[in-house]
């Protein structure tokens, strides 16, 4: 009887830890879904990429006068040199992506004229392309709401004079930019989402002072 008791207590040792092994199994794989780690890339790689890009584009390497335009509703990026047309790529938006940003949390993709301000590789987002949100006119709108006070206002202005980042820590929200990690719903905080392979093209081709204007 004792032996009977330990093969089946054997038996359901075996059949938990099969069950446990594959439950972790497709847990992993959700959370891989869910929050991505990417490595970091090889910048060789990016710009021999890049270059390609542009010779079959028959533009030059690197662009003499880069731009973009993101338009919200049609999920559209549209990058530019001068005044010729490149490429169109999808994108993502934030979760609430009807409207313009106007505080922190609220998960929506800010609208109007910006420039790119730094740019970094990221874990969680591939490559990142930041955004000179919240602008001048974000924050006179949230100076008058009260959402910010006159030290965090001028802050603000002096950074888009000096070409800086403004400051992300205000109530009106920041760290807004473009990145990777895929177009395949509207998933962001407020970011402008991208296939990697596009965000690999614009980490190579837009220098810090880029501008970036935003429709709805």
């Amino acid at each position: 009887m004792a032996c009977r008791s330990a093969i089946i207590c054997s038996i359901s040792s075996i059949s938990f830890c099969s069950l446990s092994g594959a439950l972790l199994s497709v847990f992993g794989r959700l959370w891989h879904l869910w929050f991505p780690s990417y490595r970091p890339p090889v910048m060789s790689t990016l710009e021999a990429k890049a270059r390609r890009f542009c010779e079959q584009k028959g533009a030059p390497f690197p662009l003499r006068q880069p731009s973009v335009e993101i338009y919200k509703a049609r999920r559209v990026l549209r990058l530019y040199d001068g005044m010729r047309l490149l490429a169109e790529f999808p994108i993502a938006l934030g979760s609430r992506p009807e409207g313009d940003k106007e505080r922190e949390g609220d998960r929506k993709t800010p609208e109007g004229s910006f420039y790119v301000c730094e740019k970094h590789y990221s874990p969680r987002f591939y490559l990142f392309l930041g955004l000179s949100y919240p602008a001048p006119d974000d924050a006179e709108r949230g100076k008058l709401r009260g959402l910010i006070d006159e030290s965090q206002y001028r802050a603000i202005l002096q950074a888009h004079q000096e070409g800086r980042c403004p400051p992300w820590d205000t109530p009106l929200g920041g760290a807004i930019g473009i990145h990777g990690g895929g177009t395949h719903r509207d998933w962001t905080l407020g970011c402008i989402a991208l296939d990697n392979a596009h965000i690999e093209l614009l980490y190579v081709l837009l220098p810090v002072g880029t501008k970036v204007q935003i429709y709805p």
